[in-house]
Protein backbone atom coordinates (compact mmCIF):
# COMPACT_ATOMS: atom_id res chain seq x y z
CA UNK A 1 0.00 0.00 0.00
CA UNK A 2 2.92 1.97 0.78
CA UNK A 3 4.86 1.55 -2.64
CA UNK A 4 1.81 1.99 -4.73
CA UNK A 5 1.32 5.26 -3.02
CA UNK A 6 4.66 6.71 -3.44
CA UNK A 7 4.67 5.26 -6.93
CA UNK A 8 1.79 7.28 -8.07
CA UNK A 9 3.91 10.45 -6.87
CA UNK A 10 5.26 12.63 -9.63
CA UNK A 11 7.27 15.23 -7.68
CA UNK A 12 10.94 15.13 -8.50
CA UNK A 13 12.88 13.98 -4.81
CA UNK A 14 10.28 12.53 -3.13
CA UNK A 15 10.63 8.74 -1.39
CA UNK A 16 9.13 6.71 0.74
CA UNK A 17 10.06 5.04 4.12
CA UNK A 18 9.37 1.24 4.98
CA UNK A 19 8.32 -0.91 2.15
CA UNK A 20 4.81 -2.89 2.55
CA UNK A 21 2.89 -4.70 0.47
CA UNK A 22 1.13 -3.11 -2.95
CA UNK A 23 -2.04 -4.28 -4.48
CA UNK A 24 -2.50 -5.06 -7.94
CA UNK A 25 1.22 -5.11 -9.01
CA UNK A 26 2.03 -4.67 -12.18
CA UNK A 27 5.21 -5.17 -14.62
CA UNK A 28 8.39 -3.66 -13.82
CA UNK A 29 10.10 -1.27 -16.59
CA UNK A 30 10.67 2.29 -17.25
CA UNK A 31 7.60 4.80 -16.99
CA UNK A 32 7.77 8.43 -17.71
CA UNK A 33 7.91 9.34 -14.02
CA UNK A 34 10.73 9.67 -11.97
CA UNK A 35 12.57 6.97 -11.47
CA UNK A 36 12.19 5.22 -7.84
CA UNK A 37 13.74 3.03 -5.65
CA UNK A 38 12.20 0.54 -2.85
CA UNK A 39 13.55 0.18 0.43
CA UNK A 40 12.57 -2.88 2.19
CA UNK A 41 12.81 -2.50 5.32
CA UNK A 42 10.61 -4.90 7.85
CA UNK A 43 9.46 -8.56 7.12
CA UNK A 44 6.40 -7.71 5.34
CA UNK A 45 8.02 -6.01 2.78
CA UNK A 46 10.71 -9.00 2.19
CA UNK A 47 7.66 -11.49 2.17
CA UNK A 48 6.29 -8.99 -0.75
CA UNK A 49 9.22 -8.44 -2.35
CA UNK A 50 8.52 -8.95 -5.99
CA UNK A 51 5.13 -7.36 -5.81
CA UNK A 52 6.79 -4.50 -5.13
CA UNK A 53 10.06 -5.02 -7.26
CA UNK A 54 7.02 -5.34 -10.22
CA UNK A 55 4.41 -2.85 -8.84
CA UNK A 56 5.07 -0.19 -10.69
CA UNK A 57 6.83 1.28 -14.34
CA UNK A 58 9.04 3.67 -13.11
CA UNK A 59 10.65 1.29 -10.16
CA UNK A 60 14.00 0.90 -11.04
CA UNK A 61 15.58 -0.94 -8.20
CA UNK A 62 14.88 -2.73 -4.56
CA UNK A 63 17.63 -3.32 -1.97
CA UNK A 64 17.22 -4.15 1.59
CA UNK A 65 17.29 -1.37 4.49
CA UNK A 66 19.09 -4.08 6.79
CA UNK A 67 19.10 -1.84 10.02
CA UNK A 68 15.23 -2.01 10.12
CA UNK A 69 14.71 -5.21 8.84
CA UNK A 70 17.23 -6.36 11.65
CA UNK A 71 15.52 -4.92 14.20
CA UNK A 72 11.90 -5.98 12.74
CA UNK A 73 13.06 -9.46 12.92
CA UNK A 74 15.33 -9.53 16.32
CA UNK A 75 17.98 -11.01 14.17
CA UNK A 76 21.83 -10.78 15.69
CA UNK A 77 24.18 -12.38 13.67
CA UNK A 78 24.82 -10.85 10.26
CA UNK A 79 23.94 -14.36 8.16
CA UNK A 80 20.82 -13.72 9.85
CA UNK A 81 19.55 -11.93 7.08
CA UNK A 82 20.72 -14.05 4.12
CA UNK A 83 17.53 -15.59 3.43
CA UNK A 84 15.92 -12.18 2.98
CA UNK A 85 18.97 -10.58 1.03
CA UNK A 86 18.50 -13.90 -1.33
CA UNK A 87 14.84 -13.16 -1.68
CA UNK A 88 15.22 -9.22 -3.04
CA UNK A 89 17.69 -10.61 -5.04
CA UNK A 90 15.58 -12.87 -7.07
CA UNK A 91 12.29 -10.85 -6.58
CA UNK A 92 14.57 -7.84 -8.51
CA UNK A 93 15.86 -10.40 -11.49
CA UNK A 94 12.43 -11.77 -11.65
CA UNK A 95 10.95 -8.59 -11.84
CA UNK A 96 13.15 -7.79 -14.68
CA UNK A 97 15.44 -5.00 -12.37
CA UNK A 98 19.10 -4.68 -12.30
CA UNK A 99 20.49 -6.65 -9.54
CA UNK A 100 20.44 -4.91 -6.52
CA UNK A 101 22.74 -2.80 -4.15
CA UNK A 102 24.11 -3.72 -0.42
CA UNK A 103 22.54 -1.87 2.29
CA UNK A 104 25.40 -0.05 4.11
CA UNK A 105 27.95 -0.99 6.19
CA UNK A 106 27.76 0.94 9.46
CA UNK A 107 30.91 0.53 10.85
CA UNK A 108 33.31 2.80 9.25
CA UNK A 109 36.34 1.65 10.74
CA UNK A 110 35.97 -2.06 9.77
CA UNK A 111 37.22 -1.91 6.43
CA UNK A 112 38.07 -5.29 6.67
CA UNK A 113 34.66 -6.53 7.70
CA UNK A 114 33.63 -4.12 4.76
CA UNK A 115 35.14 -6.00 2.29
CA UNK A 116 34.61 -9.47 3.61
CA UNK A 117 30.43 -8.33 3.82
CA UNK A 118 31.19 -6.99 0.09
CA UNK A 119 32.57 -10.71 -1.03
CA UNK A 120 29.71 -12.41 0.63
CA UNK A 121 26.58 -9.96 -1.19
CA UNK A 122 28.43 -10.54 -4.28
CA UNK A 123 28.20 -14.35 -4.02
CA UNK A 124 24.66 -13.61 -2.99
CA UNK A 125 23.84 -11.81 -6.35
CA UNK A 126 24.12 -8.26 -5.12
CA UNK A 127 25.93 -5.72 -6.93
CA UNK A 128 27.40 -2.84 -5.71
CA UNK A 129 26.33 -1.09 -2.26
CA UNK A 130 25.54 1.95 -0.90
CA UNK A 131 28.34 3.90 1.60
CA UNK A 132 27.73 6.07 4.51
CA UNK A 133 31.51 7.35 4.17
CA UNK A 134 34.24 8.27 1.45
CA UNK A 135 36.71 6.05 2.77
CA UNK A 136 34.79 2.66 1.91
CA UNK A 137 34.39 3.69 -1.32
CA UNK A 138 37.78 2.16 -3.27
CA UNK A 139 36.75 -1.19 -1.42
CA UNK A 140 33.39 -1.33 -2.16
CA UNK A 141 34.39 -0.87 -6.14
CA UNK A 142 37.21 -3.47 -5.87
CA UNK A 143 34.93 -5.76 -4.30
CA UNK A 144 32.53 -5.57 -7.29
CA UNK A 145 34.28 -4.84 -10.44
CA UNK A 146 35.61 -8.20 -12.03
CA UNK A 147 38.88 -9.58 -11.30
CA UNK A 148 41.71 -9.91 -13.55
CA UNK A 149 40.58 -14.00 -13.46
CA UNK A 150 37.14 -13.06 -13.80
CA UNK A 151 37.77 -11.23 -16.98
CA UNK A 152 40.17 -13.27 -18.36
CA UNK A 153 37.81 -15.88 -18.10
CA UNK A 154 34.95 -13.99 -19.47
CA UNK A 155 37.05 -13.37 -22.26
CA UNK A 156 37.61 -17.47 -23.07
CA UNK A 157 33.86 -17.87 -22.69
CA UNK A 158 32.81 -15.39 -25.00
CA UNK A 159 35.91 -16.06 -27.71
CA UNK A 160 34.54 -19.36 -27.75
CA UNK A 161 31.06 -18.96 -28.32
CA UNK A 162 31.79 -16.78 -31.14
CA UNK A 163 33.31 -19.63 -32.84
CA UNK A 164 31.08 -22.51 -32.01
CA UNK A 165 27.51 -20.42 -30.83
CA UNK A 166 26.08 -24.28 -29.21
CA UNK A 167 26.86 -25.77 -25.60
CA UNK A 168 30.61 -27.02 -25.80
CA UNK A 169 33.32 -27.45 -23.26
CA UNK A 170 36.65 -25.73 -22.98
CA UNK A 171 39.80 -27.12 -23.15
CA UNK A 172 39.70 -26.72 -19.61
CA UNK A 173 37.17 -28.96 -19.26
CA UNK A 174 33.83 -26.13 -18.45
CA UNK A 175 30.53 -26.11 -19.82
CA UNK A 176 29.04 -23.71 -21.42
CA UNK A 177 26.02 -22.75 -22.41
CA UNK A 178 23.81 -20.02 -23.88
CA UNK A 179 23.55 -18.77 -19.68
CA UNK A 180 27.00 -19.20 -19.14
CA UNK A 181 27.82 -16.67 -22.36
CA UNK A 182 25.41 -14.16 -21.10
CA UNK A 183 26.57 -14.05 -17.27
CA UNK A 184 30.57 -13.88 -19.32
CA UNK A 185 28.91 -10.48 -21.43
CA UNK A 186 27.72 -9.04 -18.10
CA UNK A 187 31.01 -9.58 -16.40
CA UNK A 188 33.00 -7.27 -19.21
CA UNK A 189 30.01 -5.26 -19.86
CA UNK A 190 30.21 -4.65 -15.97
CA UNK A 191 34.33 -3.56 -16.41
CA UNK A 192 33.87 -1.44 -19.53
CA UNK A 193 31.18 0.69 -18.01
CA UNK A 194 34.09 1.21 -15.26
Amino acid sequence: EQVVRIARRTEPGEHGGHGGAPDGAGAAGHGAGPPLYALLENALAVEQAYAIASAHPSLRGVSIGEADLRADLGVRQDTGLDWCRARVVVAARAAGLAPPAQSVHPDIRDLEGLAASCAHGRSLGFLGRAAIHPRQLPIIERAYLPTDRELEEAETVVKAATMDPGAQALADGRFIDAAVVAAARRTLALARRC
